[in-house]
């Protein structure tokens, strides 16, 4: 079985067997993820394209070359479909990440780092980009043991650690704080005002879980309640302690726990987080 694990950074420094280089049909190079490669890899990497590609390589297909100067010793080139320009069959997008684990299957690669294919400036929406990724990872028939989806800003990487860790939730440690998100129960009534939980809490409370997997429980509620309160700050960009002026929406829209539904699917309930759901991790710890 893959492990697959979601992280922020940069995929040209990764060290492992072959990166995934999101290309352009020419194979000469371009901008984005493609052009971060070619620089670092060097100037041999455009020479191999050259040499292995003379006409390109199709859209949703997958070839490799060596690593130049890339910590990897080999970069897997797929060509992902242009959203942008009218290519909008997911098939296209399932094949780069099919293609790309077939080719390291053949390199005899165990371990492979992708960006989010087409996610850039090719417009392919990026929830949907990540749920084609995850998907078609999980279920690939591959020798490949560790493949990284790397994400280069806070935003995506929110958006494909929920979805992964709604597929396959990590193991958490014992006494931890993710730890606490298993006990008791994890939909606790709503309060007196009929206030409850939103298509979005859920996705945010695998966040929590997942982002405190192996962070030990401290002793003393109110540590654990800051580490919880600034976690929900950074993910959902606002105050936790924030009320709402009269009249105003009370609920939060966060687009990265949006699967492309609309605000619903996206609302966050600060006052359920603040008046029941907090207050019964504490209770349980």
């Amino acid at each position: 079985m893959v492990e697959l694990i979601a992280l922020r950074g940069d995929i040209t420094e990764q060290r492992v067997d072959a990166i995934v280089n999101a290309a352009n049909r020419a194979m000469r190079g371009g901008g984005g993820v493609d052009g971060a490669i070619h620089r670092a890899a060097g100037p041999g990497l455009l020479r191999e394209c050259v040499e292995r590609f003379p006409d390109g390589l199709a859209t949703g297909d997958a070839g490799w070359t060596p690593g130049g100067e890339l910590p990897a010793r080999w970069a897997i080139h797929t060509v992902g479909p242009n959203f942008a320009a009218g290519e909008r069959d997911r098939s296209l997008l399932v094949s780069c990440y099919r293609r790309a684990l077939e080719v390291a299957d053949e390199l005899g690669a165990r371990s492979v780092a992708f960006p989010l294919v087409s996610a850039g400036v090719y417009g392919w929406p990026v929830h949907e980009a990540a749920e084609t990724a995850i998907d078609t990872i999980l279920a690939a028939e591959t020798s490949v043991e560790d493949v990284r989806l790397i994400a280069f800003d806070e935003s995506k990487l929110t958006r494909l650690q929920a979805i992964l860790w709604r597929h396959r939730p990590p193991a958490v440690a014992p006494g931890s704080i993710g730890a606490l998100f298993d006990g008791g129960d994890p939909h606790p009534t709503p309060s007196a005002s009929g206030q409850g939980m939103l298509r979005g809490d859920p996705s945010l409370q695998i966040l929590l879980r997942g982002r405190f997997a192996d962070t030990p429980a401290p002793d003393r509620p109110a540590q654990l309640l800051a580490l919880l309160a600034a976690e929900f700050e950074r993910i959902t960009g606002a105050a936790f302690d924030a009320r709402p002026a009269e009249g105003a929406n009370p609920y939060l829209y966060v687009p990265e726990l949006d699967p492309g539904h609309g605000m619903s699917a996206g609302g966050v309930n600060p006052r359920w987080w603040r008046e029941i759901r907090i207050p019964s991790l504490l209770a349980s710890r």
